[in-house]
């Protein structure tokens, strides 16, 4: 039966690579966890690197995780065969706002199996955070039947030597493996079942940090390279460019010597040509001398310019913020009269209205007085209505 076969054969690396967890798979242990340090990592300027650890098996707590410092112990409760300790790397500000940069799995039952149990100062990958969540939750990558185990064996080997990639130096063993001092330090003076128990993680160790050397020591000599081969390219061009030189010093060398041979023939002619030009160099230095006294001169009148340019600035924008302010109150009283007329409008509209329905009450009036008199004249009576009438018509309105 293969089922039976696979089963057997995980016993047996149980067995045989983590026999200090004999018994794990039905126990809960304590475990202990340390990140040494984090490198190629990116964090802005004045952020500080923080690790966190958490059981993926566990339920999500609602409260943030907890944040330590790198090189800082943290305990694991009840670990077990089939947990997955999740190692996050978060970047925390000055205020204490923390976002989390990356992060690693560690499942424990490939540790046990096939890395003797324990991780030892060993370098792991980084990947981005809740990368394999995501991609689990929508479905959206094909792993090729890749396990969280052969991940872990693939960080395991590219970690020493993709330099410039994010990677965490990472510790995890039980509590009772820790060194004499309380640290994940192993040293020599130990047991010796508990060094060959050790063996295995420490030899791990310490070939990722000789790979790690190696890719080092060959980035460095690749660069040691180039910088020879420039330092060659730029020797050739200086021994060309002091071979050119040599060879021009050598043609001025052998004009000195012709025209000193000429001077000697003609030195009479020479010296009295060199008293000339001595001549020729006292006048053109005297010459010189005005010529800078009189740019000192004009330096120092484009310096009184300048400044009666200054002053003059200042007063015309005092005056001009003097006009603005002019300009200003002109518009104020504009607007005040503005309004102003618009009153006297509005009370000239106001009186005209008043104006017609007097006319109409007077129009109304005396016709009343008109039917009035008709009437008295019709009864025989004598009125005044005349008198009355003309007082009516002389009234005018304002």
């Amino acid at each position: 039966d293969l089922s039976l076969a696979a089963q057997m054969a995980e016993l047996v690396n149980l067995c045989t690579g983590g026999r200090q967890w004999l018994g794990f798979q039905s126990l809960k242990v304590d475990a202990v966890v340390v990140c040494h340090e984090v490198r190629s990592l990116e964090v802005g300027p004045g952020e500080k690197v923080r690790v966190s650890f958490k059981m993926a098996d566990r339920p999500l707590r609602e409260e943030p995780p907890r944040l330590v410092e790198i090189g800082e112990l943290y305990h694991l409760k009840g670990v077990q065969l089939d947990s997955i300790v999740t190692v996050g790397v978060w970047a925390m500000a000055n205020d204490g706002h923390s976002r989390p940069c990356a992060e690693l799995r560690i499942p424990m039952r490939h540790l046990i199996t096939k890395c003797d149990g324990l991780l030892y100062h060993t370098w792991l990958m980084l990947e981005s955070p809740g990368l394999d969540d995501s991609v689990a939750s929508i479905g959206l990558m094909d792993t090729g039947g890749m396990s969280a185990g052969d991940a872990l064996t693939q960080s395991l080997v590219n970690a020493p030597r993709q330099l410039y990639q994010p990677k965490a130096c990472v510790s995890l063993c039980k509590a009772e493996d820790l060194g004499p001092s309380g640290l994940p330090l192993w040293v020599a003076e130990a047991p010796r079942p508990q060094r060959v128990a050790h063996w295995g993680p420490l030899l791990r160790s310490q070939q990722q940090h000789a790979v790690m050397c190696a890719a080092q020591h060959l980035q460095s000599s690749q660069a040691q390279r180039d910088q020879r081969a420039h330092s060659k390219q730029q020797l050739t061009s200086m021994e060309e460019t002091a071979a050119a030189q040599d060879r021009e010093l050598q043609s001025l060398r052998e004009q000195l010597r012709h025209q000193q041979q000429s001077m000697g023939e003609e030195g009479h002619g020479q010296r009295a040509r060199l008293d000339e030009t001595s001549r020729a160099a006292e006048e053109q230095q005297a010459l010189s001398e005005k010529l800078s006294q009189e740019l000192a001169e004009v330096q120092g009148e484009l310096e009184n310019i300048g400044e009666e340019a200054n002053t003059k600035i200042e007063t015309a924008n005092c005056k001009i913020r003097t006009l603005r302010a002019e300009r200003d109150d002109a518009v104020r009283d504009v607007e005040k009269q503005s309004v102003e007329a618009k009153r006297l409008s509005d009370e000239r509209d106001s009186l005209a209205d008043e104006k017609a329905k007097l006319a109409e009450q007077k129009q109304a009036l005396m016709k009343i007085v008109e039917d009035l008199h008709q009437t008295c004249v019709s009864a025989g009576l004598q009125m005044s209505a005349r008198s009355a009438r003309k007082s009516i018509d002389s009234f005018k309105f304002p």
